[in-house]
């Protein structure tokens, strides 16, 4: 008799659908690939920056500006990793900036810490720390304080979902309640149910508070703005699900998935190295921004 511990599933088939590295055979490559797209990067956009956004943390954040960066100020992609909460940082990311910085957008690439050695509610505080920072200091780094953008891949679409959702009075009293210009969320997750039911609850060890409080699709839709969901189509049930369940939870500022075709969990965030692809063009759009001439 089949014993179902979330919808339908059974352990070993929800354990399945969130395994990613085991759904994608080459799993390895695409981080070999990340690490030489990063060199490549660095090297193609000198322009970069190191900056501790965070006193209480000493994290820091990568700032890389554009190839024709003038003495004006620039509008901003914020991108936060993925990883499960508890894998990877900014470095193996640097690569994202190439979707933008020859379009005349900075990339802002956000380092936090990782579970377990903080929570996941000091988690979700060092990424909102990133973006207040970046609207704070905003003269300073040549950034547009109305043109702030944020997107994240996997665990990171779930980071870029909890700060489009904040109200940034209520984080801090000094800033306005909307600083987010826009938010995409790239192979998401919204719904923290079913992964403190599989098996990256044994990292994770998330408890029913952490559920309830960091799960984006129990939160009231946003009032401003609008949140984009693009899925990968080769990802899985679960990963469109997810997008899905943020959409009905967010009808009025949430977009229905975007189903990217051929792409799975780890080429659909790698495409962000190509500026034609589907991921970079539909982000930059998402942003208003057309491509420089």
């Amino acid at each position: 008799m089949k014993t179902s511990v979330y919808k339908n599933y059974t352990q070993a088939e929800l354990d399945d659908e969130y395994n990613n590295r085991a759904k994608v055979s080459d799993f390895s490559s695409y981080m070999e690939e990340a690490s030489t797209l990063c060199r490549a990067a660095k090297d193609a956009y000198p322009n970069m920056e190191t900056i501790c956004f965070d006193d209480q943390s000493g994290l820091e954040m990568d700032v890389i500006y554009p190839t024709n960066m003038g003495n004006d100020p620039v509008p901003v992609q914020i991108f936060f990793h993925g990883g499960y909460w508890k894998a990877l940082s900014k470095n193996e990311y640097t690569f994202v900036a190439r979707a933008f910085a020859d379009q005349g957008i900075a990339t802002a690439i956000v380092d936090y810490g990782l579970i377990p050695a903080i929570n996941m509610t000091e988690l979700i505080r060092q990424c909102r720390q990133s973006i207040a920072y970046i609207f704070t200091n905003a003269n300073k780094l040549q950034i547009r304080q109305s043109h702030i953008h944020i997107s994240g891949h996997s665990a990171g679409g779930h980071i870029a979902a909890m700060c489009f959702a904040t109200n940034w009075t209520e984080f801090n009293k000094d800033l306005p309640n909307q600083i987010v210009r826009s938010a995409v969320g790239i192979s998401g997750l919204y719904d923290l149910l079913p992964i403190s039911k599989c098996f990256l609850q044994a990292d994770l060890d998330l408890s029913a508070r952490d559920v309830k409080e960091h799960s984006p699709v129990l939160h009231q839709d946003p009032k401003h703005g609008q949140f984009y969901s693009i899925v990968g189509s080769l990802e899985g049930d679960e990963y469109e699900a997810q997008s899905s369940a943020l959409h009905a939870a967010w009808p009025n500022s949430s977009t229905k998935p975007s189903l990217l075709s051929n792409h799975d969990h780890f080429s659909i965030v790698n495409a962000l190295a190509n500026p034609t692809s589907e991921t970079s063009t539909f982000i930059r759009n998402v942003m208003g921004q057309k491509p420089t001439t």
